[in-house]
């Protein structure tokens, strides 16, 4: 489930076709959370595409810059440098109801008729960390997350992280990830 969780966020970052023309704000650096507008949003003076994400992590990996948002079976949202080469900086990952609060427990228990429960995200050195990765009986000592909408073909999420923690799937780092992020549609977002 790494392997191919990794690889369908590579694949989606290196095979991205809508170039992303959307404005840059300068005065905001990466990391500081802001609201960015992406391609594909409507022409008539309505808004466009947007995506805000104020993701704090305590691992090396940085979920606020330029994005690119992709449905793939789940939700998911790289993160990168704003210019060429466009360097990898981490990224998210969800697989969870509409609606859904609280603990996210280890989808490996999980009963084959209910909606999955997958959180994962993956540091800009690939490391990838999720809820699948507590092993050995071992499980968080706290964090939730809220969903307030959640609509994956769309390229829809709101979700609130309240110190949600992820084990390394490689080791046995534990990342806390804390913060809000909304977006309003797939595409990629400068």
């Amino acid at each position: 489930m790494t392997r191919i969780l990794l690889s369908a966020l590579i694949f989606v970052a290196a095979c991205d076709s809508s170039g992303g023309t959307g404005d840059v704000d300068a005065s905001v650096p990466p990391g500081d959370g802001h609201t960015a507008s992406g391609d594909g949003g409507p022409t008539d003076g309505t808004t466009s595409n947007q995506l805000h994400s104020t993701l704090t992590t305590t691992c090396a990996a940085t979920l606020q810059g330029r994005a690119i948002v992709n449905e793939n079976g789940n939700l998911g949202i790289a993160f990168t440098e704003h210019d060429s080469p466009y360097t990898f900086l981490g990224s998210v990952q969800f697989e969870l109801p509409d609606g859904y609060t609280g603990a996210v427990p280890d989808p490996e228990m999980w009963d084959g008729s209910s909606a999955r429960r997958v959180v994962a995200m993956t540091t800009k050195s690939y490391d990838l960390h999720g809820n699948h990765c507590w092993f050995n009986g071992a499980t968080p000592s706290g964090g939730s997350i809220s969903i307030t909408s959640y609509h994956p073909l769309q390229g829809i999420v709101k979700a609130t992280f309240n110190a949600l923690q992820l084990r390394s799937c490689a080791g046995a780092e534990v990342c806390t990830v804390s913060g809000s992020i909304e977006t309003t549609g797939e595409g990629v977002f400068e």
